[in-house]
């Protein structure tokens, strides 16, 4: 086991996830609302478990997850071969980011991960909605990784404590597997 940054040490688990995440890029949110579920793409980068995304405030996901922020994602590739298939089913609560200091590393993470995100980020006029979008942070609780290189059907669970504060959602990343 390793230790991550802001983290207790890890099983190996915990890392296989990380891993993953870190090598992907696209994640389909599914969010609920007043006409039902609603599923949506969305660019990632993840600090730890943490994943953060950016979404016009007006989009309907959004909208969706001001009124409940509980939500579910996937994260995988469009594979042709079923024996190939992997992937991250999750659970979790999103929030919006207020904090300006974490905004600015966010931004930098994002360029670094999308370059061309840095020149539409630059010149949001040029971009339809770029001007409204906003941080927005999905903590999961529950994750699932599955995993059909292994064998058909090959799975393991991770849950995260989660703990909710005055002030929103504070996250407590207290792994323990299942």
């Amino acid at each position: 086991m390793a230790e991550l940054e802001g983290y207790r040490y890890m099983s190996e688990k915990a890392q296989k996830l990380l891993n993953y995440l870190g090598k992907h890029n696209t994640m389909i949110l599914s969010t609920y609302g007043e006409n039902g579920p609603w599923a949506t793409p969305v660019f990632f980068i993840n600090r730890g478990f943490r994943i953060y995304f950016l979404s016009e405030l007006t989009s309907k996901h959004s909208s969706n997850l001001q009124k409940k922020s509980l939500s579910a994602a996937v994260i995988t590739e469009d594979y042709g071969d079923w024996k190939e298939i992997q992937g991250i089913q999750l659970q979790g609560n999103v929030y919006l980011i207020t904090n300006l200091k974490e905004v600015a590393v966010l931004l930098a993470s994002y360029c670094k991960k999308y370059s061309t995100a840095r020149h539409i980020l630059q010149t949001p006029g040029a971009f339809k909605g770029v001007s409204n979008v906003r941080w927005h942070c999905l903590v999961p609780h529950y994750l699932k990784f599955t995993d059909n290189t292994e064998k058909f059907g090959q799975h393991f669970e991770l849950e995260l404590r989660v703990i909710k504060s005055h002030n929103g959602f504070n996250y407590e990343e207290d792994f323990s597997d299942s």
